[in-house]
């Protein structure tokens, strides 16, 4: 089953790891210790096994000297010919395995302790002869040494003691989490006030300054759309309001000039306000239509600069346009018409600020056409300068403006750049398109 607490997952999990590691210590000491002990213990068998010896031989029937021999080697006379076996140090119970293979074992006598495994316990041995047909045998059950039952048991008994600090391990990294959970909910609900205390430094404090500065930038684009969207309503209310009023007076027949010219007034509001319209429609289907626009093809900026510039210069004939075309065939690779309508918006703004002359100008820069446009009017703000090609900036004057936003989106996208400054009294913008060869018609 899932947990679904983090905290509670964490816990269970070191707590997993906890037993896991006291386990493996446990096994590994108990396997690197069991050739130290079975050496110390066939040692110490070999010992006993002599002083029993000795103290039969010299003195049978002597138990207090063999008692020193210790208590955890067991020791008896075995007599091949009828079998009898006499315990020494009381009534000890002889294993019935053991005592079946007795004779097997003095028939293969080695002179020395050996491991013996009988049944399913491992026995170490020392036989000696003591006479023609006895035999004194030694011996030890080296399985009550290896109680595995006892390792599991103390592993058991770590892994209790070290919940509670699992628990508050746990507790330690699931805490920042939780305000971090909090957090985002706040900001998802435009919180914009709300305060997140975390002041470490590492992982979760990084993550903490992150979503700080995403809740700082969700602030201001809110904040820019608001502005941006009163902006619209009152730029598309003012055409509705002149059109409204102009048609009424016409119904009415109250109106100061003719009806031609009211109508006049109508239509230019209605196309200012279908512009207005179609801009922002435009804008907000742009990113979908650039990441599925296929129909890419090579064209000439140079003949497109062309074509727009003699377009504007009949628009408005009063201002100056000059064009310098230093190169021919500047070949470019994408949508002829999103390329045009980056072009275009840029170009009309020279028609709202320039006062008498525009500069077009197309220069060669390694892999990239280079596009200067200048106009003398005025310079734009250090305020306003940063932010003009931003799609909710409102400018010092108070003006919304999408056209140079859309120019940057598209340029942008086909691997360009805009820019813009102030330049010996003239506003100056610089337009770069990849060259044909340089750009990749798979990129997005």
């Amino acid at each position: 089953m899932r947990m679904k607490s983090l905290t509670l997952r964490i816990w269970v999990i070191l707590s997993i790891v906890i037993l896991i590691i006291a386990l493996v210590t446990s096994l590994a000491f108990m396997f690197v210790t069991n050739g130290f002990e079975d050496d110390d213990a066939k040692h110490l068998l070999e010992l006993t096994h002599q002083i029993v010896l000795d103290s039969l031989k010299d003195n049978p029937g002597n138990e207090s000297t063999v008692e020193a021999a210790g208590h955890h080697y067991r020791h008896f006379v075995f007599n091949l010919t009828d079998g009898q076996l006499t315990p020494i140090l009381g009534e000890a119970q002889i294993p019935d395995p053991l005592v079946n293979q007795l004779e097997s074992l003095v028939n293969q006598d080695k002179g020395r302790v050996t491991d013996e495994t009988i049944g399913r316990t491992h026995y170490l041995l020392r036989m000696s002869p003591i006479g023609e047909s006895s035999y004194l045998i030694s011996y030890t059950n080296t399985d009550e040494r290896e109680d595995i039952l006892k390792i599991i048991f103390m592993a058991l008994l770590v892994t209790l003691l070290s919940l509670p600090i699992s628990k508050l391990i746990a507790n330690n990294i699931a805490k920042p989490l939780k305000k971090l959970e909090a957090y985002t909910k706040r900001v998802a609900n435009k919180e914009w006030n709300s305060e997140l205390e975390i002041r470490s430094k590492d992982e979760i404090g990084r993550l903490a300054m992150a979503m700080k500065e995403m809740k700082d930038a969700l602030r201001i684009a809110d904040e820019e759309e608001r502005k941006f969207l009163q902006s619209v309503s009152h730029d598309l209310k003012t055409p509705v309001m002149v059109i409204m009023g102009y048609a009424q007076e016409i119904i009415d027949g109250m109106y100061e000039d003719s009806p031609e010219e009211s109508a006049t007034i109508i239509k230019n509001e209605a196309t200012r306000l279908e512009k207005k319209i179609k801009q922002i429609l435009y804008f907000n289907t742009l990113d979908y239509v650039l990441d599925n626009e296929k129909e890419y093809e090579e064209f000439y900026l140079d003949k497109q600069l062309t074509y727009l510039v003699t377009n504007f210069q009949a628009v408005n004939p009063e201002l100056n346009w000059s064009l310098a075309l230093s190169i021919k065939q500047a070949a470019i690779f994408g949508s002829q018409d999103r390329i045009r309508v980056s072009l275009e918006n840029v170009l009309e703004n020279q028609l709202r600020f320039a006062k008498k002359t525009v500069e077009v100008t197309l220069m060669d820069s390694e892999r990239f056409w280079i596009i200067e446009i200048k106009n003398d009017g005025p310079s734009i703000s250090e305020q306003d300068i940063h932010h003009i090609f931003k799609s909710l900036y409102k400018g010092s004057n108070g003006n919304f403006g999408l056209g140079l936003s859309i120019s940057s989106k598209i340029i942008n996208y086909y691997g360009g750049s805009i820019t813009v400054e102030n330049h010996d009294g003239r506003v100056c913008f610089r337009i770069s398109y990849p060259k044909s060869g340089w750009r990749d018609p798979d990129y997005t």
